[in-house]
């Protein structure tokens, strides 16, 4: 029998099918990390496979880290390659909330008004 190049045949769920049965369905539209970061940003969810050359006694440490972490170590590589990009998550959601206290007018003013207070003659400790 000779395949017919004009039918299409969707392969999508045929991994899931095989290994779970066909009453799991991969979702229609899957969002990468499932979270509204994930929408809102897809390039930093979508992986691109590269060739890069690094010290072997770097990838071994990572590799070693890995399997005490439980993880890969490509995803530890990742992940440190974004902290020196972004600054680790504790920098970044003190920099978050820093942008959002000084967008806040009332913020800005209770603040002036404290340092006001802590300057004055009569606050001062000699």
């Amino acid at each position: 029998m000779k395949p017919n190049p004009e039918v299409e045949i969707d392969f999508t769920n045929a991994t899931r099918k095989l290994l779970f049965g066909a009453q799991r369905q991969l979702p229609t539209n899957p969002i990468p990390g499932a979270g509204t970061s994930a929408a809102r940003t897809p390039s930093r969810h979508t992986r691109v496979k590269i060739t890069i050359n690094l010290d072997g006694d770097l990838i071994e440490q990572f590799k070693e880290r890995g399997e005490e972490q439980g993880v890969g170590y490509q995803f530890l590589i990742n992940q440190a390659l974004r902290e020196y990009l972004e600054g680790t998550r504790t920098e970044r959601l003190a920099r978050e909330i820093g942008e959002l206290l000084l967008a806040n007018e009332s913020f800005q003013i209770e603040l002036a008004e404290k340092i006001r207070a802590k300057d004055s003659p009569l606050t001062r400790v000699k």
